[in-house]
């Protein structure tokens, strides 16, 4: 065996074990386990570990990065059909109006404030200002729900952080792309994403939450049959391939998500539809099963993230910038938090973990990337070169700061509830007494 692949098989054996106990680390301290594999991503980087003992070059990296897109959406589907799983329907449709609203006001807000500051204070191009506004302007998925799944919650606000993460992610997307087509072009057929989005988030819903549906009736026939769980992995891919081809281009996404949340809400199914025959057999194996299949991926995505993150291009001027935009989020964010509080059924903590949701994720480094690739091979006369560099480590920046802040207010929210409880606690006591 050659010594690259004994490196390589350390490695991934390391990034699993790492995973496995800054999981547990959560369960028993609550301390975000993104945080602990972030920064082993950027230990087994080029410029440090990695690089040392040329486990991750930086052409290893760029090999890496040609799957990325593909990496991307396999985790993006994995983790949202997890996350559909563990929501309960009920709920969800209790927390949609105010997650919808909350949501797009945040969004609004946050591509706005960043667009007008780069615009005053760097001299950036308005249009350009509004694109590095809408990369960083989404909470990401991937690390939003497995986290806020693991979170002493309301269900309800676990359902309110799902659905801004997923509307988020794809928003900031289909905005950004259509920002630089409107620059490169002149094309305005921007102003008609809204009704476009909707169409393709109906669409991809409708899918996904049909399938899911009939697909239990799969699973019924399968019951006990080995590899059932495994078939199911199958049937999803097959759900987000399909709301995605043409001519049907909906969201891989949304239908994803559906896909899960028929599955995992098999009871209340069967409840709308008396005239059909539902076993209500145990759907803990399928979540189970899931639930491995989900850590792994995001163990992976997590190290990833901190792969990407570079020493070497970096100088104040990024991370001032980067922090003035950190700045902006978290004002943004917890005057929308206390905005949900105030219009919603919600308590103090569940604001507090409205709050705390904040980190970007892979989605935004992907299209931090774009701008370079788009604005200047067309010679776009508003694209600098030094924009390359400040865009792509601005948002790295961005990415690692709201996963820290982030990470600081969950432990902190965490401790709030161990102090309500003891408090509950000590009150029913005395009661008693």
């Amino acid at each position: 065996m050659e010594a690259q692949t004994i490196t390589a098989f350390l490695a991934v054996g390391t990034i699993i074990f790492v995973g496995f106990f800054a999981n547990l680390i959560f369960t028993k301290y609550r301390v975000p386990d993104i945080l602990l594999l972030i920064f082993l991503g950027i230990l087994l980087g080029p410029e440090l570990v990695g690089g040392s003992f040329h486990l991750f070059t930086k052409s290893s990296l760029a090999d890496v990065n040609q799957y990325r897109d593909l990496f991307l959406s396999t985790a993006l589907v994995l983790i949202l059909f997890d996350g559909g799983l563990s929501l309960d329907l009920h709920t969800l449709m209790r927390s949609m109006k105010l997650a919808t609203f909350i949501t797009l006001l945040t969004l609004l807000c946050e591509i706005l404030l960043v667009a007008v500051a780069l615009y005053f204070f760097l001299n950036m191009d308005i249009m350009l200002a509004l694109v590095v506004g809408t990369i960083i302007g989404g909470t990401s998925e991937a690390v939003v729900i497995p986290i806020a799944r693991k979170m002493r919650i309301r269900e309800e606000t676990k359902a309110m952080l799902v659905m801004e993460s997923v509307i988020t992610d794809v928003l900031v997307i289909v905005i950004a792309i259509a920002l630089m087509s409107a620059i490169v072009m002149g094309d305005v057929s921007m102003f008609f994403i809204p009704g476009e989005l909707a169409i393709d988030f109906a669409i991809g819903g409708a899918i996904g939450f049909a399938a899911g549906f009939l697909w239990l009736f799969v699973l019924q026939k399968l019951h006990n049959q080995p590899l059932s769980y495994m078939i199911t992995v199958a049937a999803l891919f097959l759900v987000a391939g399909v709301a995605e081809i043409s001519p049907i281009e909906s969201s891989s996404a949304v239908a994803a998500l559906m896909f899960g949340l028929a599955i995992g809400n098999r009871k209340h199914l069967k409840r709308w539809t008396t005239s059909v025959t539902l076993r209500l057999s145990s759907d803990e194996h399928i979540q189970e099963f899931h639930a491995e299949i989900s850590f792994f991926v995001r163990t992976f995505f997590y190290v990833y993230l901190g792969l990407v993150f570079s020493f070497s291009t970096f100088d104040v001027k990024h991370l001032i910038i980067g922090l003035g935009i950190i700045g902006i989020i978290i004002t943004i964010r917890r005057g929308t938090s206390l905005l949900a509080w105030k219009l919603g059924d919600l308590d103090k903590t569940d604001a507090d973990a409205l709050f705390a949701m904040m980190p970007r994720g892979l989605a935004a480094a992907v299209l931090a990337t774009m701008p370079y690739a788009l604005l200047s091979s067309q010679g776009e006369p508003l694209w600098q070169e030094s924009y390359a560099e400040l865009i792509l480590n601005v948002v790295l920046i961005v990415i690692l700061g709201t996963t820290i802040v982030a990470s600081i207010l969950i432990i902190w929210t965490e401790r709030n509830i161990d102090r309500a409880n003891h408090e509950e606690s000590r009150a029913k006591m005395y009661q008693e007494d």
